[in-house]
């Protein structure tokens, strides 16, 4: 095929496939990057997820997955634009197939992470069905709009249709309700975990660290979705979006695996943190000595049934320290709404252990 002279091409198609190619530069190396922390975390991860259910480990895998594959069909459509149509300005005009996959795989990334932690609100919440429900019903609606560009984007391949009245609406809606969704999902981690605490030190400590782990990845996401929608809605015609799209599914991928890496992390620093009840039991590694450190025999808690009220010890390392819920903690700690004499009635079917903690 004979080249076409770049004058053949008005100037302003000219600008607007030096701004594509400039946006699609900017966002492949960001996101490249971005990837490159995913992998390291992935990493960590699978390393220390060896008790983590076999769901889990492969829901994660699958993200990671696609992740990569999203990477690699971004990277083959930079390459087509500035390698393979390399001075064939009029096929420069049409979206590569590669990058309507592209987009397709941020769609399904981005509703699968949503879904994931509308799950763990389900946990977390005790099963408030009302708040998950609206937290699936905005992923899914922002599901919909989202593949339809993708569609639209696969059998309208000229580049220009991008900047269509039917795609920024479509984009308004996709990007919109999936920052909504993001907002609604950091707010319900944020009140949940603080509502967890307890009033010691060390516990509360961690539940801060989550805490703020759950309104960084709220941000970026939000943010993110948030920038490609002004973007595409504000400027019509303009590619100022694309950065923001190659870039989504990076973040969502990486921050699912940077909150799980930090709970384990802090699960592994929390040894001296027990938790009784519905949750998990940690062990005791403390060895029984002479000077006044002992444990359960066992050397560790044996777990509680579901049945039994939660409460939470902190065993910090303290000067010779015991500590044990006072009856008033032990009924607000088991929610019990009953008097004092209910409290007590509750009070035997607890295991408490005194722990002696040497400085």
């Amino acid at each position: 095929m004979d080249s076409v002279p770049p004058s053949t091409l008005p100037a302003a198609a000219v600008s607007r496939i030096k701004e594509a190619l400039a946006c699609a530069q900017v966002g492949t190396i960001v996101s490249t990057g971005v990837y490159g922390i995913t992998v390291l975390q992935a990493y960590m991860y699978f390393q220390n997820s060896t008790h983590d259910s076999m769901q889990m480990r492969s829901f994660v895998g699958l993200l990671f997955v696609l992740d990569t594959v999203s990477l690699a069909l971004g990277v083959a459509a930079l390459f087509k634009y500035v390698v393979s149509d390399f001075g064939e300005p009029l096929l420069l005009l049409h979206i590569p197939p590669t990058l309507a996959l592209e987009d397709a795989l941020t769609v399904v990334i981005r509703t699968f992470t949503q879904c994931f932690f509308a799950y763990r609100i389900w946990a977390l919440s005790k099963r408030n069905v009302t708040l998950v429900t609206s937290v699936v019903i905005l992923a899914l609606c922002s599901f919909g709009p989202g593949m339809a560009i993708s569609v639209d984007m696969y059998t309208d391949d000229d580049i220009f249709s991008l900047g269509t009245l039917k795609t920024r609406i479509l984009a308004g809606f996709a990007n919109g309700l999936s920052a909504v969704c993001d907002i609604l999902i950091t707010a319900s981690l944020c009140y949940y975990l603080h509502s967890k605490r307890t009033g010691f030190r060390r516990t509360d400590s961690m539940i801060d660290r989550l805490i703020v782990y759950a309104v960084n990845r709220g941000a970026l996401t939000a943010i993110c979705q948030a920038g490609e929608m002004i973007t595409t809605v504000a400027f019509p015609g303009r590619f100022i979006f694309i950065p923001f799209a190659l870039l989504n599914s990076k973040l969502y991928c990486n921050t699912l695996l940077a909150t799980l890496n930090a709970q384990k992390s802090m699960k592994r620093e929390g040894d001296n943190i027990v938790e009784l009840g519905t949750q998990f039991i940690n062990r005791l590694n403390a060895p029984t000595s002479e000077n006044g450190t002992c444990r359960h025999t066992a050397g560790q808690l044996v777990g509680a049934s579901d049945s039994i009220p939660t409460f939470v010890m902190d065993i910090s390392v303290g000067k010779n320290t015991v500590r044990t819920p006072s009856l008033s903690e032990r009924k607000l700690l088991a929610n019990d709404p009953a008097d004092s004499k209910d409290a007590e009635a509750i009070a035997p079917s607890i295991s408490y252990h005194t722990l002696h903690i040497k400085e």
